[in-house]
């Protein structure tokens, strides 16, 4: 029998995304950004504060306006506006290209654009259009086969660096952005405030708490 794959578990709302994003998830893209980028601070407070000063950024910084509107598209897939706020609403984008201009280290910075021009080369073979652009059916069907092949388990250390070797396809671009969309949005303060009444980040990760 495969294994399970981390994506099976999501299904289609009425409006036609991607649903299945809870809290727990968002405890798996802690650990998992842990693993990816050891030199990226994950505490609550610096969270907090990059939402702050990114909710004043007249306009991206490492993001070119394609890759923005990239990032854009995927995370509002992700995370939409249904009866609870949505991605784009706490400016997931804005988080991301802060996180990116002034935290990442460079190599995590170049492999997450690298990521995204695979996702766009993927988007153009089977939607006929890079993915800001593409039709939202199209979008969709897009995120649903990319989140159907993440791994059930985050890579090793030896499998990490065996990956970091080799060109980012748009599976591991799609991976790494996902992890980037669910920390942004669940620590922002309106999520934060709403949606999660325990401590934002925990002192340790337990991949098997309840939600």
């Amino acid at each position: 029998m495969p294994a399970r794959r981390r994506g099976s578990n999501l299904s289609v709302a009425r409006c036609g995304s991607v649903r299945g994003v809870d809290r727990r998830e968002f405890l798996e893209s802690v650990a998992g950004l842990s693993a990816l980028l050891p030199g990226l601070s994950l505490e609550q407070a610096f969270a907090q504060g990059l939402h702050e000063r990114a909710q004043g950024a007249a306009s991206p910084r490492t993001l070119s306006a394609a890759q923005d509107a990239a990032v854009t598209a995927l995370a509002e897939i992700l995370l939409p506006q249904t009866e609870t706020i949505g991605a784009t609403q706490v400016g997931v984008n804005r988080f991301i290209d802060l996180l990116l201009s002034e935290s990442m280290l460079p190599a995590g910075r170049d492999r997450f654009l690298e990521g995204l021009t695979a996702i766009d080369a993927r988007s153009r073979a089977l939607c006929g259009a890079p993915v800001a652009r593409a039709r939202h059916e199209d979008r969709l069907a897009l995120v649903r086969a990319l989140d159907e092949q993440l791994p059930a388990r985050a890579p090793g250390k030896a499998e990490e660096a065996a990956l970091e070797k080799q060109p980012v396809s748009a599976e591991r671009g799609y991976a790494l952005l996902k992890q980037l969309v669910v920390f942004a949005y669940f620590t922002s303060e309106p999520v934060a405030k709403g949606l999660i009444n325990a401590p934002i980040i925990p002192g340790r990760y337990d991949g098997c708490v309840s939600t």
